[in-house]
């Protein structure tokens, strides 16, 4: 697909609201939605929306951007990203999507000129690595051409040179180059000079950094680092991270929120809750990210040992199902969260299917809640499933009670309840149900 994509950036009386301009090329997007976000500062909302016209223009018109990466977004379209700097009064990039080796060209904007610069940089410097690789473990092919993989190395060092000098020289003054100087890997070996090399002060407590890579990156690699290095406990680089942030607010829950997301990852759940009591407490509008925030209030609230939530939902009939009524007539009661438009729920079912056959004559009741929102799509699935346990549902999708008095952030998602209601798993997946399962049943 070719289009062309104009984007300018014009300061108006008021001197702190921004209106980007664009348009489209391409007549198969006319009418089409498109999204602008914050690449780094974002938790799935978008900043801004509007429609492209009938002539492909398209205007964001959003007062409160700030410096730093975005993200213009179109429905199963390859996100197109750009670089926004208050001081720059005109922006212009052309993307062409049937290019694969440069798609986007930027005929105005030094900021946005910076960045891909940048981003060729990094593309030689993969294929640098690649071929120190090849010449290293060198296979039939590589020994029949080892002069021109050589020759092609040599070429490519010669262009990184060439293309890190043009940084250097044309875009030093950027925000774009100093956010990439200053993310650039630790390499100290002794523990206590890479921290002193990572705790730039300057850098970290500028707020202007949490709107671009450099932050992300910096913990996210710290935190990595140390993960898996032996004497140097994951409480010391999280101590690290939260003391020298402390100074900033924004930058201090920015923090938390990437170390949270990091161990959420990880399935750390001992150093989740290690920072939860000893920085956050109560305080979990203090995480930035929605979904996040949501998950990690849902793990304190309900958590193994609290009474899970009483709930009047449908089944399919739309007689009304009490979940205390469900819970108190069973062993044990495996709550079920899922959605018949969610592979990975489908992919699930069958495994729950199996271990609900198992036990089911040893107490244990499957409910399963559904966040469709099509009652045939839903009633569809349970018919090819052959879905044989509680099926309820409001049908509200997303919206729906259940989803926020539970915290359900994503399917599947599971609780193990038993008959007194009280919450005894919080299982990550279908292997970690069957291992809970069987071990409170066998």
């Amino acid at each position: 697909m070719n289009f062309l994509i104009s984007i300018f950036f014009l300061l108006c009386t008021n001197v702190y609201s921004q209106h980007i301009h664009g348009r489209f090329i391409d007549t198969d997007l006319i009418g089409k939605k498109i999204y602008l976000y914050d690449m780094f500062q974002n938790d799935g909302k978008s900043i801004d929306d509007t429609i492209i016209d009938s002539n492909g223009n398209f205007s964001f018109n959003n007062t409160d951007f700030k410096l730093g990466f975005y993200r213009i977004q179109l429905k199963n379209q390859p996100p197109i990203i750009i670089v926004l700097n208050p001081v720059e009064t005109d922006v212009e990039i052309q993307v062409n999507k049937q290019n694969d080796d440069n798609p986007i060209t930027v005929l105005q904007s030094v900021e946005n000129t910076a960045f891909h610069r940048h981003k060729m940089l990094l593309n030689i410097y993969n294929r640098i690595e690649y071929l120190q690789f090849q010449l290293s473990f060198p296979n039939d092919e590589v020994l029949q051409n080892m002069d021109e993989y050589e020759n092609e190395l040599k070429k490519f060092i010669y262009y990184s040179t060439v293309s890190l000098k043009d940084l250097q020289t044309n875009f030093s003054q950027t925000y774009t180059f100093d956010v990439f100087e200053k993310s650039m890997p630790i390499v100290n070996t002794v523990y206590e000079e890479r921290i002193e090399q990572f705790f730039d002060k300057k850098a970290i407590l500028d707020s202007k950094y949490l709107h671009s890579p450099l932050m992300f990156n910096k913990i996210n690699m710290y935190l990595n680092y140390y993960s898996g290095e032996n004497g140097v406990d994951m409480h010391i680089a999280i101590d690290d991270i939260l003391m020298a942030t402390y100074d900033n607010y924004d930058v201090y829950g920015y923090s938390i929120t990437q170390i949270l997301s990091f161990l959420n990852r990880e399935g750390k759940e001992d150093l989740i809750e290690y920072v939860i009591s000893e920085y956050i407490g109560d305080e979990f509008d203090m995480i930035t990210n929605r979904t996040l925030r949501k998950q990690i209030e849902g793990r304190q609230k309900l958590k193994v040992g609290t009474i899970a939530p009483d709930l009047q939902i449908p089944d399919v009939n739309g007689d009304k199902v009490g979940l205390h009524d469900v819970y108190k007539n069973n062993k044990l009661n495996l709550l079920f969260f899922w959605s018949s438009q969610c592979p990975h729920c489908m992919e699930t079912i069958p495994k729950i299917k199996t271990i609900y056959k198992s036990y089911r004559s040893a107490g244990l009741e499957v409910i399963a809640v559904s966040i469709d929102k099509k009652k045939e799509e839903w009633q569809q699935a349970i018919n090819q499933e052959n879905l044989e346990w509680i099926n309820i549902s409001n049908l509200n999708g997303w919206g729906s009670e259940s989803t926020d008095v539970y915290y359900v952030t994503s399917t599947p998602t599971f609780y193990l309840v038993d008959n007194e209601a009280m919450i005894v798993g919080r299982p990550d997946g279908k292997e970690e149900v069957i291992d809970k399962v069987n071990n409170l049943l066998r």
